[in-house]
């Protein structure tokens, strides 16, 4: 049995009769943690949320009985009676659904299909009642009284969840449920990956009136770019921390803080390794197969297709295949719509509206990665595209114990662990987010100092930008912190691992 450290026993002792934050870092025994909890404190009963439903289940098995263990979307789910609707339930809502919903509605868009979506999708995910400009994707528009007054009255519609049969997403009952109910029947909640959690839920968390034992890491925060918040430093309580981090050994602890040294936010504590542990960080050979127990890591879907589209192998992707072929399928819309406008959009929503502005975005040195990924396998697939994709859909295994070769997105590897990790080529350094972040700073400067003080929009803009360098740092800490014993990089970054 693991013995108990000091930082393990300052929580333990600690009740769960007022708010208190737990920073744990990757593999600090934060699960452990919270089950010695539950089973310390039984005079109370709780409510854990869990980031999904495997962890849930994982909890329900551990926890003591006194604990209610689920995910917010489950609660909500069973409070509203969701189930008896007899209703497909999917993550979100792809543009489609918005285009049949303009037909139901009866309006008029202009063409402000992807604008709606958006603007939707960030007010399901806000928290209150009012739909405002900051939701809208450009906040300054002057279209935006149009695309709101829209939302307005697709959200009315699309909340009476029992008079259509309209497709339901996780975050319109989610909101539905913040509107018109709340939290009770408990002593306190625990939820868990509190540094990823939608305002929406933040103040669900809130509304309840209970004492809230949040659990995370700041640094492990990577869902911005849905909407996520670091709940921990903006909910109440005294910080506990966790540093012993029992997955791996010192190299991949001495990897981590190192990459986290670039953070804007340097981190208050350190991670330590596990001396028991013989962890080491070598550079990536091409050509060399994973074997058992390795996870392949790509930074985005596109660079997981390219790495697929040619494989004679099974395989299985974390979390399927389906988000990798709605981003290709979106971007080859957008490249088949130059020449046939009235085509409708199809896949999932991109940030980008037409071919061109994706193009634009992949340009330079400081192009958007994923831009540049996109935007290059449809240029160099597009006339083999639907059979590349046919390949992969016939080669994914539901089941990871059936192949040799297991591949998944940082971002689906959140919580997960293997033996060894293999990181592809579209990660960049610390580094260099560290230049792009200063680039972005001398840049505004540079502006101020030539047309004064920046406009809202461009402080916004500013604001994007820099926080995005952040959750690329955070994203490249969570990658290499999946693995247990072996952590297999790309030249650039064992570059950066030879100066730590």
């Amino acid at each position: 049995m693991i013995a108990i450290t000091p930082e393990q026993t300052a929580i333990l002792d600690t009740p769960p009769t007022a708010s208190f934050r737990v920073i744990a870092g990757a593999g600090c025994g934060k699960t452990s943690t919270l089950e010695w909890f539950s089973k310390t404190w039984t005079r109370h009963r709780g409510l854990y949320l869990a980031f999904n439903t495997a962890i849930a289940k994982e909890a329900r098995a551990r926890f003591s009985n006194q604990i209610e263990a689920r995910t917010a979307n489950s609660y909500a789910y069973r409070s509203l009676n969701i189930g008896q609707l007899n209703r497909k339930v999917q993550g979100r809502y792809l543009v489609r659904d918005i285009w049949r919903l303009e037909k139901v509605l009866g309006m008029k868009s202009g063409g402000a299909a992807d604008a709606v979506l958006k603007t939707l999708s960030n007010f399901l995910i806000s928290e209150g009642s009012k739909i405002t400009a900051t939701h809208c994707p450009e906040p300054d528009s002057g279209r935006n009284r149009d695309i709101r007054l829209f939302v307005a009255h697709a959200y009315k519609y699309l909340a009476a969840l029992e008079k259509h049969d309209f497709p339901i997403t996780h975050d319109l009952y989610l909101k539905k449920f913040e509107r018109e109910q709340k939290i009770t029947g408990y002593d306190y909640i625990m939820v868990d990956e509190a540094q990823d959690l939608n305002p929406v839920l933040i103040s669900i968390l809130k509304k309840s009136g209970l004492p809230i034992v949040a659990v995370g890491d700041p640094n492990q925060s990577i869902y911005a770019f849905r909407g996520a918040v670091d709940a921990i430093s903006d909910l109440e309580g005294p910080c506990l921390p966790l540093t012993r981090s029992w997955r791996f050994g010192e190299p991949l602890a001495r990897m981590a803080n190192a990459i986290l040294g670039h953070h804007s936010r340097k981190p208050a504590h350190s991670l330590h390794g596990n001396p028991a542990v013989k962890s080491r960080v070598m550079l990536h050979k091409k050509g060399l197969k994973p074997e058992h127990n390795t996870l392949v890591l790509a930074r985005t879907n596109a660079r997981l297709f390219e790495g697929l589209a040619d494989s004679t192998r099974p395989f299985h992707v974390l979390g399927g295949v389906n988000d990798m072929v709605q981003e290709i399928l979106a971007a080859y819309s957008l490249y088949q719509r130059q020449f046939q406008p009235s085509l409708k959009p199809e896949g999932a929503a991109l940030e980008y509206g037409t071919w061109r502005e994706l193009e634009n975005a992949a340009e330079g040195r400081d192009g958007d990665p994923v831009a540049k990924r996109l935007f290059g396998i449809v240029d160099k697939h597009k006339e083999t595209l639907d059979k590349k994709i046919k390949t992969i859909q016939t080669l994914y295994r539901d089941d990871p114990d059936e192949v040799s070769l297991v591949c998944s997105t940082a971002h689906k590897a959140k919580g997960r662990e293997f033996d060894a990790v293999i990181m592809l080529d579209d990660f960049l350094s610390p580094e260099e987010w560290s230049r792009r972040r200063t680039q972005f700073q001398d840049r505004a400067r540079k502006t101020e100092q030539e047309h004064g003080p920046l406009s809202p929009r461009l402080k916004a803009r500013l604001k994007r930008d820099l926080d995005n360098c952040d959750q690329e740092i955070n994203l490249l800490y969570v990658a290499c912190t999946r693995a247990r014993l072996t952590l297999s990089l790309p030249e650039a970054l064992f570059e950066f691992w030879k100066k730590v």
